[in-house]
């Protein structure tokens, strides 16, 4: 079971984005980013990184 990615969230709400602004992108599409926020799915380590660079933040700090 994948925990709820709180980190995620907060760190998109901080920043002003949407779901949809960070899938868009990242390249993925809003459910598969959504699946990763609540914790449904893991993303690659490539989706990972476009997120964090998206998000101005690093794949530790929001993936830990």
């Amino acid at each position: 079971e994948v925990m709820k990615n709180s980190k995620l969230a907060d760190t998109r709400k901080n920043s002003g984005l949407t779901q949809s602004y960070v899938a868009e992108n990242v390249g993925i599409t809003v459910t598969s980013y959504q699946r990763i926020e609540y914790g449904k799915q893991r993303p690659t380590l490539t989706t990972a990184i476009k997120i964090a660079e998206v998000l101005h933040s690093t794949v530790e700090e929001l993936f830990k």
